[in-house]
Parts: structure tokens; C-alpha cells; sequence
């Protein structure tokens, strides 16, 4: 067999690609914790630690403590102020704009409300890019070393176009092309629920090469990790899993169809059941907003418990059982209403324990989302550090 050598100018560029995404996933380490990690040699990672150093993306930040007696050795980080990302959330509550850092810190962000169609949010997208640009926190413009944007819908392979998106609306958003017209950036655009489970599995509070990161609030959406990558499925449709049919008799979905699981699991459509009951029922009082209804449902209401703790029971039974019986991630992240109530958490352990799977389920399994809405943002800005760190030597 022919013994093909590598090209040593491309063996640095990824070594050094490497030693930045383990400082940015591990935030602090030694020179010799890099080679112990890398499996490079400790002079091969000295000698790219210094070219990193020179060329500002590393920081030398103190000694580092250890085990054992001896010379302690000096602490390594990403240097805060050397770059940024500008990452942009298209969400189903509010947009946000935010310039997150090397370190992968937000250290500015604005939100806005949520505007729908093509042309809405692209303009929102520019605006916020120029928004963030003019902020005091980018002195020279090309510290900006790229653009993320994060958003519901499915996103063409090469992470440029959104195709659809039933929630905003949108159909064929070229947002890549749009955005290099104006500004002389890369350009990733990311689904939203793939974002999410990327931050929970490169710097999450329970990381995990295989977990799954499930939202509700106004809409639902999944992502997955298996074997430690992002699962996009055929065309990048994997996690779009709104409009399962679930109720033959149910509600009309935005998406034009009837009985979508979307119609039964979001906070619009348990309000609304909640308060066609409370009507039914005489009940004195009839919430008007999705925390009120929490809230009579801690307090012991009879209505709102019979309401959510039906919910809680197709929670499980039509998307939990699935989910985990099927792909049987050792991490379930949750991140949506649910999280706001202790009651109804507690009650959806105590039927996941019950429930019968092949494997019994333990609720150190089940765990929020660690950086609640932001877990988008930051998803969105580390995939994008990602191709930065590939790029930048």
C-alpha cells in the first residue's frame, strides 16, 4: 500500500483547530493537559501554543493548580477580546440578537418581538447585524469573525437557506446570499432545536454523546445527539415533530391540519383547553394567561389540575415514551413551560418511573436546559466557533 504523507501546513491547521475547540469546550487548560488530551507530543503543543498566543487567540491567565508538589503550570484560555461571533435567534417567543465572545460569553444582546415572513425577517436579521456592529462592545469591525443565526424550520445541508418554517412563516430564505450582500462575514444558519442540543452536549451542565433536547412553549421541537453529532436526517427534517398526528377529534393546527400534537402539548392550546373547562365547571375564576393557569395549578385548583394532569399523561405517553423507547438517549433535556412548575416536573418523573420500558428509567436522566432560551444562542455561536477555529489559522 502506498504511504501517503501528510501536508504539514494542513496537520498544524488542524492541530491548532484542535487545541482551540478543547480550550473552548474545557475553558482552562495546561500545556500539558493539551498534549495528555491531543495526543501530540508536549513540544509539538508548546510550539502552537505560542504561534496561538502571538496571534492573540490564546491567553496565558496564571498559574493552574494540581496535584502533587512541584512547578505548577500556567493556565491557558481563549482570549475574550481577540473576536466575536454575532449570533441571532429567531425564536417562537421573541427574536434576540446577541455578540457572544471567543470564550463563548454573551456580552450584549437585545430582543424584539417576533415578526413573521420572508421579508420581516430578513429585515430583522440586518438590522440586528448593523444593531450589534454599532454596539460599544465591537471596536473594529473585524473582530467580527462571523454571523450564526438560529431559527425554527428546517435548514438546507449546507447550513445557508431556510427551506421552511411553518412557525415564521418563511419558504426558500437564502439567508447566506441576503446577509453576503451587506457584510463580509461567514455565514451558518442552524435549527434552532439542533443548536440547542449542540450547547447541552459541548458545554452543558450533563453533557452527553447521546442525549435528546425537547422544547414546549409555543411550539414544540426536538433535537438530537447520537454518538456524540448532530442528527439532521433526510434533508434536515429530523426533530420536526410538531405536526405528528396525534387526536383525530382535535384542534386546528396552524399548519392547516387537524389533531397535531402541536395542538395539545403548546402553552396556546393547554390555555385554551383550560379555559373552555373552567367554563364548563362555573369555576370562579377563568386564567387569562399561561402562568396564571400554573399558578391555580400549584395552588391545588381542581379544573387546572384536571387539565395538566391530563397533559401531563399524553406528555408521557404520546412523546416521552416514544422518544425515549426509540432512541433511548441517556440524557433527556427539557426546556419550555414545564420547567416552571415543581408540581408538574415532579409528576412527570414519578410517571416516567412507572411507565414500562425495556430499560427502567431514572429520573437522573431528566435534566432543564442549561442555558434556558439562551441554550440557542450559545448552540448556534459554538457551531460557528467551530468553522472560525477551522478557518482562522
Amino acid at each position: 500500500m502506498k504511504v501517503i504523507k501528510g501536508n504539514l501546513q494542513l496537520m498544524k491547521k488542524i492541530n491548532c483547530s484542535l487545541i482551540l475547540n478543547m480550550l473552548l469546550r474545557e475553558g482552562v487548560l495546561s500545556r500539558a493537559e493539551l498534549a495528555q488530551r491531543s495526543k501530540l507530543s508536549p513540544t509539538t503543543v508548546s510550539s502552537l501554543v505560542d504561534e496561538l498566543i502571538q496571534k492573540g487567540l490564546i491567553d496565558e491567565v496564571g498559574e493552574k493548580s494540581s496535584p502533587g508538589a512541584g512547578r505548577r503550570a500556567i493556565a491557558l484560555e481563549i482570549s475574550r477580546d481577540k473576536g466575536y461571533i454575532i449570533s441571532i435567534m429567531l425564536g417562537n417567543n421573541r427574536f434576540c440578537g446577541a455578540i457572544v465572545n471567543f470564550r463563548n460569553e454573551i456580552v450584549y444582546e437585545f430582543t424584539q418581538e417576533v415578526c413573521k415572513g420572508n421579508d420581516q425577517v430578513l429585515h430583522f436579521i440586518k438590522e440586528a447585524v448593523n444593531r450589534l456592529l454599532e454596539s460599544k462592545v465591537v471596536k473594529d469591525a473585524q473582530h467580527v469573525k462571523g454571523i450564526a443565526v438560529s431559527t425554527p424550520g428546517i435548514i438546507d445541508e449546507l447550513g445557508e437557506t431556510i427551506i421552511k418554517s411553518t412557525w415564521l412563516r418563511i419558504s426558500d430564505l437564502d439567508v447566506r446570499k441576503m446577509l453576503r450582500r451587506e457584510f463580509d462575514y461567514p455565514v451558518l444558519v442552524v435549527n434552532d432545536m439542533k443548536a440547542a442540543a449542540f450547547a447541552e452536549y459541548y458545554c452543558g451542565s450533563k453533557r452527553s454523546d447521546n442525549l435528546v433536547f425537547l422544547s414546549l412553549d409555543a411550539g414544540i421541537g426536538m433535537g438530537l445527539i447520537i454518538d456524540g453529532k448532530v442528527y439532521n436526517g433526510y434533508k434536515g427534517s429530523a426533530g420536526e415533530i410538531g405536526h405528528i398526528f396525534v387526536e383525530p377529534d382535535g384542534l386546528l393546527c396552524e399548519c392547516g391540519q387537524i389533531g397535531c400534537i402541536e395542538t395539545i402539548l403548546t402553552e396556546t392550546s393547554i390555555l385554551m383547553k383550560a379555559q373552555n373547562v373552567a367554563r364548563k365547571n362555573n369555576a370562579e375564576r377563568i386564567p387569562q394567561s399561561f402562568d396564571e393557569l400554573l399558578k391555580m395549578y400549584e395552588d391545588g385548583e381542581t379544573f387546572a389540575e384536571e387539565v395538566i394532569d391530563r397533559t401531563c399523561f399524553l406528555f408521557v405517553h404520546t412523546l416521552l415514551s416514544v422518544v425515549v423507547g426509540f432512541i433511548s438517549p441517556e440524557v433527556v433535556v427539557l426546556y419550555g413551560w414545564m420547567n416552571r412548575s415543581e408540581k408538574f416536573m415532579k409528576d412527570l418523573k414519578k410517571r416516567l418511573l412507572q411507565f414500562p420500558f425495556p430499560v427502567p428509567f431514572d429520573e437522573s436522566r431528566i435534566f432543564y436546559a442549561t442555558y434556558g432560551e439562551k441554550n440557542f444562542i450559545i448552540g448556534a455561536s459554538t457551531m460557528m466557533l467551530h468553522k472560525v477555529f477551522e478557518d482562522y489559522i
